[in-house]
């Protein structure tokens, strides 16, 4: 399935057991290896989470349609854990 960039901005994210989790703010593409290596998620305001970004790996996706991406649901779990350690964390610019 070819997606272009302006349909994954604002994509609605969700965990594997149905959480939102946000939308998708940007991401990085990786010119070398031709693929997208880290999602910015915009989790506006989340139960536990606040309002911050994360930066979801993308060997942490699940699948990504038109619709929605899904992540693993281990992504909430990391973060609060982990503070800002790890594959989750907030993006800084």
């Amino acid at each position: 399935m070819k997606m272009l960039s302006e349909e994954l901005s604002n994509l609605p994210v969700y965990t594997q057991s149905g959480e939102h989790l946000g939308k998708v703010a940007s991401f990085d593409f990786d010119v070398d290896m031709h693929i997208i290596e880290h999602y910015y998620i915009k989790t506006g305001l989340i139960k536990g989470l606040g309002n911050e970004q994360l930066v979801v790996h993308q060997s942490q996706v699940i699948s990504v349609s038109k619709e929605k991406m899904v992540v693993e649901d281990n992504i909430v779990k990391e973060r609060s854990m982990a503070k800002g350690f790890g594959l989750v964390s907030p993006a800084t610019e």
